[in-house]
């Protein structure tokens, strides 16, 4: 801010960024504020962690053949009955994920329509999504994405 050449002047604090006393305030404050969002970053990710090793969901839509109820993955019968399919006709034939979609589509199968899409029709892109998901191989999946700062870039 004093770049700008703007000060903070916190009336109820006592804080005036144009004089050193506040200043110091401010440096300090900042690295408290810091060290507790780096605390909360830490324990928010070992409670992940703990939750993947016993084998509980860790978060947003359950996946397709399955529900969620209470934290827990719970097979949905009528969505598992496609995947099912799905995985039959992908290694029992010589059909690829457009195939699948295609015989899917055309012998009426219809997907239940959930709060993550809107199409009642299959596409290639959700078979292929089936089939690289370790969750129908019975693997709890956590930590398959990572984020890394590259030094010298922000917000990316």
């Amino acid at each position: 801010m004093q770049d700008y050449g703007v000060n903070l002047i916190c009336v109820e604090d006592g804080i005036d960024s144009s004089k050193e006393a506040g200043k110091l305030m401010i440096s300090v404050l900042s690295a408290v504020a810091e060290i507790e969002r780096e605390n909360i970053l830490v324990q928010t990710m070992e409670g992940r962690r703990q939750k993947a090793r016993e084998g509980r969901w860790n978060g947003g839509f359950a996946p397709y053949g399955y529900t969620l109820v209470n934290g827990e993955l719970i097979i949905a019968e009528d969505e598992a009955e496609i995947i099912r399919i799905i995985f039959d006709k992908y290694i029992h034939t010589n059909m690829g994920v457009n195939g699948v979609a295609d015989y899917l589509n055309t012998h009426g199968y219809k997907k239940k329509k959930r709060q993550n899409n809107t199409l009642d029709a299959f596409a290639s892109s959700f078979i292929k999504g089936v089939l690289d998901n370790p969750i129908y191989m019975g693997k709890m999946p956590y930590g398959r994405r990572s984020n890394e700062k590259i030094q010298g870039t922000r917000n990316e």
